[in-house]
């Protein structure tokens, strides 16, 4: 009997462990504000001249390595544990990044560059809506403990 008492204790403090780790997971919002802005300025980059495109697409690139860092930093999260709802919720994410950034381009050659910035508006509402469910789906998957 005393050894069914401490492993209910023992799986008692693990689910304790685990919601606890899981709380501390939540990246703070302007987190994601922040990767759905880079996303946003990515697809309206069509808009604007060469002279801005290229040096802004190494900006881009640059602030998306920051903010994975900070990223890590604040939520302590490796890829590892995210799990593949989550990664799937990413991938989706990336291709809708990419379509939206053909429709800019097409719209950018077709009517006005300013009609970029319309998908460019779409993209941050998709990057922003995939951040949150990446970082819930990926606090579901430690607080199991997958």
């Amino acid at each position: 009997m005393e050894s069914d008492s401490s492993a209910r204790d023992a799986l008692r403090d693990l689910e304790s462990d685990r919601a606890a780790l899981a709380g501390r997971l939540a990246a703070p919002p302007w987190l994601h504000a922040a990767f759905a802005l880079v996303a946003a300025w990515y697809v309206a980059l069509p808009a604007f001249g060469e002279a801005v495109r290229r040096p802004a697409v190494w900006g881009l690139a640059f602030a998306v390595v920051a903010l994975l860092w900070v990223h890590r930093r604040a939520t302590g999260i490796r890829p590892r544990a995210v799990g593949p709802r989550a990664w799937g919720v990413f991938a989706v994410a990336c291709v809708a990044v990419l379509v939206l950034l053909s429709v800019s381009l097409g719209l950018a050659a077709s009517l006005s560059p300013w009609w970029a910035l319309v998908p460019a508006a779409v993209c941050f509402g998709v990057v922003w809506w995939a951040n949150v469910a990446f970082e819930r789906l990926t606090r579901e998957n430690v607080r199991r403990g997958n």
